[in-house]
């Protein structure tokens, strides 16, 4: 019996799973307070291994048991996709924030830290930085500023995997167009299993989202930016986390929303220029792969919603057949992932 422990840790939870023989037996979400999160990663970091300990204990899952540790990917340098052992630059790199600091890197920093303590192999696949673009897609129009190649990776590829196998071919012999619908939204080009193109989604580019403001003239943005006297840093902030659909009805549930579209002209009107937005970005992603798509794909959770599918549905499968594999699918991708990796079945990439 193969058992395999999956960490993966956001801003304000940490997803915890316990994977034998590739059946979930324990799943866990461990809500955290301000107090906590908000110190910074190197004081999380061993308080919320703790916690994490306790909890398995708690279960009576002993480490010294598990075989391996799949962990969520975090800010590192571009690399490819695939599987990764994390290893002391990766660990080094996620721990000093070298490129970036998000609380994902919490989840490599606390696996890399288990592993050494019970000699268990950590591994981690498609982080966020996954950097396969076409050298053409970088281009900016200002030398020496490129696009960034940071999206949400593990679950694109792993829908991306989960059609080819249901369709019996393998990822790297279609193109498919997938469509991450969440706080955040991603929408890349896949070509023959590499990603080739896709709006850098985590400051917001392309298609706006919940919290997200997706891409803004340059002239209106500077004008706003100089009119509030906001920072570099504010207007980070700003674009992420209240911007979007957030900032014009002041929630998140897109349920919510969905609920109010057919009663108030308002919210219908912002939910069509949503789906306008999304429709136009994948009709790029669909010229890039010079109109050879197979497939588009949407996932996340605002793809729960089938009214919102058909919405996006009438501008676009003129391009290509339509497949939905709402919410998520890190929690599994990872602990297959590491499983197949710790059996030596797959190509296991060395981080450096």
């Amino acid at each position: 019996m193969t058992r395999i422990l999956v960490l993966n840790l956001g801003s304000t939870s940490s997803k915890i799973a316990v994977y034998e023989h590739m059946q979930c037996v324990f799943e866990h979400n461990l809500m955290h307070d301000m107090s906590l999160t908000s110190q910074s990663l190197s004081e999380q970091a061993p308080l919320r291994q703790s916690l994490i300990e306790q909890t398995l204990e708690t279960q009576q899952i002993q480490l010294t048991t598990i075989d391996a540790i799949a962990c969520r990917g975090g800010l590192l340098k571009p690399i490819v996709g695939g599987t990764y052992t994390v290893n002391t630059p990766m660990y080094d790199d996620l721990a000093s924030g070298q490129y970036g600091l998000h609380a994902s890197n919490l989840s490599g920093m606390i696996g890399y830290q288990l592993g050494k303590l019970y000699d268990i192999p950590v591994y981690t696949t498609d982080p966020v930085v996954i950097d396969e673009l076409l050298d053409e897609v970088r281009y900016t129009g200002l030398p020496g500023i490129e696009r960034k190649s940071i999206f949400h990776a593990l679950n694109h590829k792993a829908v991306a995997r989960r059609y080819a196998a249901e369709v019996h071919q393998s990822y790297e012999s279609i193109n498919v167009i997938v469509v991450h619908m969440g706080g955040g939204i991603s929408v890349a080009a896949h070509q023959h299993g590499r990603v080739i193109d896709v709006n850098e989604a985590l400051y917001g580019e392309g298609p706006m989202a919940l919290t997200r403001s997706g891409s803004i003239p340059n002239d209106l943005l500077l004008q706003y930016a100089t009119q509030n006297d906001f920072s570099v840093a504010v207007m980070k902030d700003q674009l992420t986390r209240h911007a979007g659909l957030k900032a014009y009805t002041g929630t998140t549930d897109f349920k919510v929303m969905m609920a109010q579209y057919d009663t108030d002209a308002e919210m219908k009107q912002l939910i069509d220029a949503l789906a306008i937005q999304i429709a136009k970005t994948i009709g790029e992603r669909a010229a890039v792969l010079k109109g050879q798509v197979d497939q588009i794909i949407f996932t996340g959770g605002l793809s729960y919603s089938q009214t919102f599918i058909s919405l996006i549905r009438n501008y676009v499968d003129w391009i290509a057949p339509i497949h939905v594999y709402p919410g998520e699918f890190e929690m599994v991708t990872l602990a297959e992932q590491a499983y197949h990796a710790y059996h030596q079945k797959i190509t296991i990439n060395t981080y450096g």
